[in-house]
């Protein structure tokens, strides 16, 4: 069973900015200013929103590769991956385009899909079990029989309260599906899920001291804390360890890692392996790791090269996958990326 879990900051480009102040100005398509649009470093909680004047300002002091997103009820959203201040942006109407999808009977009660949704999406860990949608009524399905596919979808930021980790979460859901080898929506059968998502996070309010620690525990044993030790070179048996199927192996026989301006770049040694010769699925090393002596997971890499931020951010999160303990992580457990434990 196969979980791709991903933000949109990462697909494109390289964008490290250090110490510095963004500014700009958004206006409608008639250039009137536009008060109150959302600017914000997707998956952190680095962002404000514009003025009355439409302006908007942002002072940065270290920041991990993310896209800034401009946001607007009504207007099509904006991903900039280079970032060149002062920002002056006309905004566009959306055209409130109907999704394209079959209209067919859903052979499932909406709570029974929901159950789904909060599944997959915000997982079944401590800090999945502990999220709360606060606008579940703004989530649409659908279903397509041929494929035993169920997908969700919303036409407004969806808005999750994480009780567990701390924060109040602004959630752009680009894409969500489930897929299954029968019409079921038992994990029995789940043949796979996939979400992607920009996302803006905010501190609750409310002191907790468990806030914290709860923090530091979803970090550890995560894909970035994985990544963080990658480039530090840090591995052992309270950290992670590597193997070569199952034999156990030294990580700097099989990653080159060296600095490309404010990030690391990091070269697998491998050579590019067919899967199946009816398809063009190509991988160049896989690995299995544990952590912390005792949680198991593996790590595929379809791609020879990638980057890691200081946080442990990766890029090409399109061609990292995971199983194991690390992919039972989802929404739930995500912390922001510019987050230092």
């Amino acid at each position: 069973m196969k979980v791709k879990l991903m933000t949109l900051m990462m697909f494109l480009c390289l964008s490290q900015i250090m110490a510095q102040t963004i500014n700009g100005k958004i206006v409608d398509e008639n250039n009137s200013p536009l008060y109150g649009v959302s600017v914000y470093f997707d998956g952190t909680t680095i962002g404000t929103t514009t003025d009355n004047n439409g302006f908007f300002e942002l002072n940065v002091q270290s920041l991990p590769n993310a896209t800034l997103v401009i946001s607007y009820i009504g207007y099509e959203s904006v991903y900039l991956n280079t970032i060149q201040s002062p920002i002056e942006l006309k905004l566009e109407p959306s055209s409130f385009a109907l999704k394209e999808v079959v209209l067919e009977p859903i052979p499932f009660s909406r709570k029974e899909m929901l159950k789904v949704f909060r599944e997959q999406f915000l997982g079944k860990t401590k800090g999945g079990k502990n999220c709360v949608i606060l606008n579940e009524d703004a989530i649409q399905f659908s279903y397509t029989s041929k494929e035993f596919k169920l997908t969700a979808f919303a036409d407004e930021k969806i808005k999750v309260r994480n009780n567990y980790l701390g924060y109040i979460i602004e959630v752009d859901l680009v894409d969500f599906y489930v897929a299954y080898n029968k019409r079921t929506l038992s994990n029995d059968y789940l043949r796979g899920s996939y979400f992607a998502v920009t996302s803006f996070f905010k501190e609750i309010e409310e002191v907790n001291k468990s806030y914290e620690k709860n923090r530091n525990t979803s970090y550890l044993g995560s894909s970035k804390h994985f990544f963080k030790n990658l480039i530090e070179k840090k591995w052992g048996k309270k950290e992670f360890l590597l193997f070569d199927g199952s034999f156990p192996t030294d990580a700097n026989l099989h990653f080159e890692i060296s600095d490309d301006k404010n990030m690391k770049l990091v070269k697998v040694n491998g050579r590019q392996i067919t899967t199946n010769s009816l398809t063009t699925q190509k991988f160049y090393r896989s690995f299995n790791m544990l952590y912390n002596n005792k949680e198991q997971s593996k790590i595929i890499f379809k791609t020879a090269e990638f980057y890691v931020d200081a946080f442990g951010n990766h890029t090409h999160i399109d061609q990292i996958d995971f199983s194991g303990e690390i992919s039972k992580k989802r929404f739930g457990d995500m912390l922001p990326l510019n987050f230092e434990p």
